[in-house]
């Protein structure tokens, strides 16, 4: 009598993944189907389709299951070369013994340890699935990584060809995904590393991309340039459908031009936001006044150094904006802040840690809020963009810029004729007199002239003093003159002497 005796759900998982794994060509699926019974024409995902659907219907009766596992050793040994384990029998000859079937069945493994029991059973290579604990990556203060998501598939190196991970992800198989849909804040991250020994830099190959059932996933795969540990992992969450539960999503990595091996996995997180993690700041660690203030004495009683007072901006020096939580680093040795929010999106971005004053490594759990300047901004209107540190301590606002007009406000300048006294009481707004009144020099030409062209530029001599009275007023020279005598002007204004006219005896 048929056993009917349910498999472990595990097992049968571990069944389906080695199936829609790329281990098996069109051929060996076109086999399996064949030696069950089923339909052995069609594209790879409908031979896929069909195996699936097969290996579920007979997990309730373990002596199936185990005739669909054996056709599909069989096929792992035909696609490497070899034999089959034990010959393929017709069905009804088979055994039907649960506990003693034709083939060796692995030992029962949980779920999610990174590795699949039917690999193991199979004897079949899998060099595309990592067998060790999950990969360990450095921490970040923006998630949290929860659980991982199926294996660690490992990337062989491709030097002149591409190739393609596929991982599956259903919320049947991976219940913890049930999280994502109460919860906002868990996301499902895709990490990749290019060692799988130690904490790990994420790092993706140089030619890569990702995608989700079919749909390609935009995401920065190499952070900043030439700045190792810059990049962030991929959120495919809003490509993921999970609903319905059973709904089998496949992500396909592509990558190419590659040298070593990459091991990429997925992992449920939870993620924090900027304003979370700034408030944690304010709420966490300080840095109190008082020692702020001793450190500055301490420097100002240094024999070596001379002290002098300096200026503290009030402006983030990421976003040129007042400060809102001042903060820096434990390490730093300067006062000057940067604001929290600023520099959590930037390492958000492309996480990097430094200190944007200094460059001193600055990590999330370094940063304090520093009372000190809390307390300047606390004080001072939000105009002010900032102050003058005295070597004490002491804060004093920033002075205002000397205005570059240091002219007397009234001026006087007089000489011995009352007619020619000018009041100036504006800089720039001098009255003009007449040139018919202002003492000029007579010239021969001046007398014989018959008329100008324009007026006579307007001159102001204020050469004049009480003891040149008897000398003769002194001229300044012109840069050009325009008017025209009996001569005529030249280039550039230029009079030159006249000539007498012809037929009249000269002078």
């Amino acid at each position: 009598m048929a056993s009917q005796t349910p498999v472990p759900r595990h097992e049968m998982l571990s069944l389906i993944r080695e199936v829609q794994s790329n281990q098996l060509f069109n051929r060996q699926l076109s086999s399996i189907c064949q030696v069950n019974g089923l339909k052995s024409t069609g594209v790879k995902a409908d031979l896929q389709r069909r195996i699936i659907n097969l290996i579920q219907d007979s997990s309730s009766d373990s002596s199936r299951f185990a005739q669909v596992k054996q056709s599909v050793v069989n096929a792992y040994a035909q696609r490497n070369g070899g034999t089959p384990t034990t010959t393929t029998t017709p069905i009804k000859s088979r055994t039907t013994s649960s506990t003693a079937p034709n083939i060796h069945f692995p030992l029962p493994m949980p779920y999610g340890n990174g590795a699949s029991g039917l690999s193991q059973g199979f004897g079949a290579p899998r060099n595309n699935i990592m067998s060790s604990p999950a990969l360990a990556f450095k921490t970040s203060p923006f998630y949290r990584i929860e659980t991982v998501i199926g294996d660690v598939r490992i990337c062989e190196a491709m030097a002149q060809h591409r190739n393609t991970m596929t991982l599956h992800i259903s919320t049947n198989n991976h219940p913890a995904l049930q999280q994502c849909l109460a919860d906002t804040s868990y996301r499902v991250y895709l990490f990749c590393a290019g060692e799988a020994i130690g904490v790990q830099d994420i790092s993706f190959p140089h030619q890569s991309e990702i995608r989700v059932n079919g749909s390609e996933v935009k995401a920065n795969l190499r952070g900043l340039k030439n700045k190792p540990g810059s990049t962030r992992p991929v959120d495919i969450t809003q490509a993921l459908r999970l609903k319905p539960s059973n709904y089998m999503n496949t992500v396909d990595f592509t990558y190419a031009l590659t040298t070593k091996k990459f091991y990429i996995l997925a992992n449920l997180c939870q993620v924090y936001t900027v304003a979370e993690l700034a408030k944690g700041i304010s709420t966490r660690r300080r840095i109190p006044k008082d020692s702020v203030i001793a450190e500055l004495n301490k420097k100002a009683q240094d024999p070596d150094v001379v002290a002098t007072s300096s200026v503290l901006s009030l402006k983030c020096p990421l976003s040129y904006m007042r400060l809102d939580v001042p903060c820096r680093g434990m390490g730093c040795s300067h006062i000057q802040c940067f604001d929290a929010t600023s520099y959590l999106q930037l390492q958000e971005q492309g996480p990097q840690w430094l200190c944007p004053i200094c460059n001193k490594p600055t990590p999330y759990e370094q940063l304090a809020v520093d009372e000190y300047v809390q307390d300047i901004l606390d004080k001072t209107p939000k105009s002010l963009e900032g102050v003058t540190i005295e070597p004490n301590g002491r804060w004093l606002l920033k002075a205002e810029e000397p205005e570059s007009n240091n002219f007397p406000s009234e001026a006087f300048f007089d000489d011995d004729d009352d007619d020619d006294a000018i009041e100036i009481s504006e800089i720039g707004n001098i009255p003009v007199r007449p040139a018919d009144k202002l003492p000029t020099p007579s010239t021969p030409s001046r007398q014989n002239g018959a008329g100008t062209k324009r007026p006579a530029p307007t001159v102001i001599d204020l050469t004049l003093s009480s003891d040149d009275e008897d000398d003769e007023p002194i001229q300044r020279p012109y840069k050009r003159q325009s008017t025209v005598t009996n001569g005529y002007s030249g280039p550039s204004g230029l009079v030159l002497p006249s000539l007498p006219s012809p037929g009249l005896p000269p002078l």
